[in-house]
């Protein structure tokens, strides 16, 4: 076939509590692994542009930022998984942009998948649902161990919530909380953290899944984003993951007038819940940290996942 192009959009996400929902061993069904946990779909995510060709045989080759030697593993993973669903060979080349950080707890990896099978599905014309694309993604970040339930808030989600049933997309089930007021994320990244040793450890799982629990019993109860972020700030403190660092940037950023402050689900950062009025100051205090931060501001999210114009920013 003729060479098409498509593009397509996924949000990142900010995890601040979660609890694994996951069954062992190399045959077990991924539908209903994931994870429960409450976050925030933000304003910012992972553009692709996908070229695909027809060839007698499959290819998937993958720049991110200009870096055609970019790992890119659980987006390869996807891509490979759809094709075999489908039955079908194609060469692929996919272009990636990153506006949050890789590895700091944004759901990099999922929106990265994630964009790019919607971006693949469309250059080849597939008729299939949403649900079914990105579960491609979430079976993707699975197996990598990249992430347990990001896609299945992030691919038709928006605003703040909580997963509250474990599964892929279309099985998860997804609730929002009220947020009053106008708020800003204040995120600030200190370095990448790879989450696989995390997520392959039984006892860590064991004390993650109790303090999760927890944590999501609250939320459901009085499902706010102040409850949320609380919990979150909570959970992070009781599972003890945050290092002196990210410690003190959740200070830095509280004493400067944050509502909320916490570690990301998992990364070395720290994201604050900020109204708008006083974002500024909050920004100052972080870049004055002798860590120097990478300091971001976002927004909650109101675009979904999904297939872009031709050229489209998203």
């Amino acid at each position: 076939m003729d060479a098409r192009t498509s593009y397509a959009y996924a949000p990142a996400t900010i995890t601040n509590f979660f609890a694994a929902h996951h069954q062992r061993g190399e045959s077990r069904d991924l539908t209903h692994d994931g994870a429960t946990g409450g976050g925030y779909i933000v304003s910012r995510g992972v553009i692709t542009k996908a070229v695909v060709r027809g060839d007698h045989f499959s290819s998937v080759d993958v720049t991110v930022d200009g870096n055609q030697n970019y790992r890119a593993g659980t987006t390869r993973a996807a891509v490979r998984l759809l094709l075999e669903s489908i039955g079908r060979s194609a060469k692929v080349s996919l272009e990636q942009r990153m506006q949050v950080p890789v590895g700091y707890g944004f759901g990099a990896s999922a929106a990265a998948a994630l964009s790019a099978v919607f971006a693949l599905a469309d250059a080849l014309n597939l008729n299939l649902s949403k649900e079914a694309v990105a579960s491609f993604a979430h079976r993707a970040e699975i197996i990598q161990q990249t992430g347990l339930g990001t896609v299945s808030a992030a691919y038709d989600g928006v605003g703040a919530g909580v997963i509250f049933e474990a599964g892929a997309p279309g099985v998860a089930r997804f609730r929002n909380v009220e947020v009053r007021g106008d708020v800003r994320i204040v995120t600030a990244s200190l370095s990448p953290y790879v989450k696989s040793d995390l997520l392959s450890s039984e006892s860590s799982i064991a004390r993650i899944n109790k303090l999760g629990a927890e944590a999501l019993a609250r939320v459901m109860a009085d499902p706010t984003l102040e409850c949320m972020a609380s919990s979150g700030e909570q959970f992070a403190q009781d599972l003890g993951l945050m290092n002196p660092q990210v410690r003190e940037l959740a200070e830095l950023a509280k004493a400067a007038g944050a509502l909320y402050a916490s570690q990301n689900m998992v990364g070395q950062a720290m994201h604050a819940i900020v109204p708008r009025s006083g974002v500024e100051e909050v920004v100052r205090a972080l870049a004055s940290s002798r860590s120097r931060p990478r300091v971001d501001v976002l927004e909650l999210g109101a675009k979904k996942a999904g297939v872009l114009a031709d050229g489209e920013t998203g």
